[in-house]
C-alpha cells in the first residue's frame, strides 16, 4: 500500500476531530458498595490525525480511558470532547477494534465489515458494497468477502476488525491491544498493515499497548500513565522519520525512546 502525497494527507487530516480529556475521574463500586478510584483528574489532548499510543501498567486504567473516549461508558467526573462536541454516546465518527477481532461467526467478511453501517442505516446498499471492496484491498483481503472468520487466520480477522471500525470512515480510530494476541512475526506486519491505513486515511488514533516498542514504532507521541488511580504522567514524543520501516528498529534512537518510556512507568 503506498501512502498519499504530504498535501493529500493533510487533507484528510483536517477532517480528522482532535481528542480532549479534561479532568476525567473514573469511580467504580464494587459488589460490597465500596468505591475503587480507576482515574482520577486524568487530562490529555490528541490532534487532529495524530497517531498516540497509552501504556502502562495493568491496571492503570488505559482500557477505561478509551471506552470513555468512546463513549460506551460515563465518566464519574470531567469530560471528553470530539473536536467541540461532548461525547456521551457511541458515535459513528469513531471506530473501534478490540485486543480480539469479535467477529460474528456467522456472517461471511464482508458482512462482518458491513455491519456497522448496515446498522446506521444512512448508507445505500450499493455505496456499503462499494466501501466494503475499497477496504478489503486496503487491508489485503481483496477477494475475502465470501469467506467466513474461522477460516482465516488471526491476523486475517485483525484485518478484517480494522476494516469493520474503518467502516463508517470515522474520524477517530481506537484501538484497545489489537495485536495482542498474536505471534511476533504476525504482529509486526500487522504494525506496517496499520501504518498504511492510517497514511491512507489519518484518522485520530488512540492505541494502547503493554508492548513498549509497539508504542514507539507506531506513535506520534507516547503518553504514560501511573498506577491506580490512573492518570497521565509523561508524553513522550516519538521523534522518529516517517514512513516507518522495519530497520528503524534497530537504531540507537529507538532503543533510546523505548528505554526512557520503560524507566517511566511504574513498577
Amino acid at each position: 500500500m503506498s501512502a498519499p502525497s504530504p498535501a493529500s494527507a493533510q487533507g484528510q487530516a483536517a477532517k480528522a476531530s482532535p481528542i480532549h480529556v479534561s479532568a476525567v475521574t473514573k469511580v467504580f463500586k464494587t459488589r460490597t458498595g465500596d468505591e475503587v478510584l480507576a482515574l482520577a483528574d486524568t487530562t490529555f489532548k490528541i490532534a487532529s490525525g495524530e497517531f498516540v499510543s497509552i501504556v502502562g501498567p495493568s491496571g492503570c486504567g488505559k482500557s477505561t480511558v478509551m471506552r470513555i473516549i468512546a463513549g460506551l461508558m460515563e465518566a464519574s467526573k470531567g469530560a471528553v470532547l470530539l473536536g467541540s462536541k461532548v461525547v456521551t454516546t457511541p458515535s459513528p465518527e469513531i471506530g473501534i477494534a478490540f485486543q480480539k477481532a469479535v467477529l460474528l461467526p456467522w456472517l461471511p467478511v464482508a458482512r462482518n465489515i458491513a455491519l456497522p453501517a448496515e446498522l446506521e442505516g444512512r448508507m445505500a446498499k450499493a455505496e456499503i458494497d462499494a466501501r466494503v471492496d475499497r477496504l478489503l484491498e486496503m487491508v489485503r483481503l481483496k477477494g475475502a468477502g465470501g469467506r467466513y472468520p474461522g477460516e482465516l487466520s488471526g491476523g486475517m480477522q485483525q484485518r478484517v476488525s480494522i476494516a469493520r471500525a474503518l467502516m463508517t470512515e470515522p474520524s477517530v480510530l481506537l484501538m484497545d491491544e489489537p495485536f495482542g494476541a498474536l505471534d511476533a512475526l504476525t504482529r509486526e506486519h500487522m504494525h506496517d498493515e496499520l501504518l498504511a491505513i492510517w497514511a491512507a486515511n489519518r484518522p485520530t488514533v488512540v492505541f494502547i499497548t503493554h508492548d513498549i516498542a509497539e508504542a514507539v514504532y507506531l506513535s506520534d507521541r507516547v503518553l504514560v500513565m501511573a498506577s491506580r488511580p490512573g492518570r497521565v504522567i509523561a508524553d513522550v514524543p516519538i521523534d522518529l522519520p516517517r514512513p516507518r520501516t522495519p530497520d528503524i528498529r534497530g537504531e540507537a534512537r529507538f532503543a533510546k525512546l523505548g528505554a526512557e518510556i520503560r524507566a517511566l512507568i511504574p513498577h
